[in-house]
């Protein structure tokens, strides 16, 4: 009984463990988004942080940084990710 508990029981939980992976680590590993979209790249402590419609979590250097990127997060978004490897690799 207990094998064939954990024959079902574990697919789910390995196909569930990347959402608990994703909500432990905030994007870009903690870098302030509108920094990355600005084309910079700024360490924070996540203290100003945004649950996006994906449900990351990102962080901002201030409450200003944060204002400014949800004027318009779609399009800050996106820039974000295009710009990420690049600022990264400064």
């Amino acid at each position: 009984m207990k094998k064939l508990l954990l024959i079902t029981v574990s697919p789910l939980i390995f196909a569930l463990s990347p959402l608990a992976v994703a909500a432990d680590y905030p994007e870009f590993g903690g870098r302030c988004a509108m920094g990355i979209v600005a084309g910079e790249e700024f360490k924070t402590d996540c203290s100003v942080d945004w649950t996006g419609p994906d449900g990351n979590q990102y962080c901002f250097g201030n409450k200003k940084a944060k204002e400014r990127f949800l004027e318009k997060p779609d399009e800050n978004l996106h820039k974000a990710f295009e710009n990420y490897e690049q600022v990264v690799t400064k």
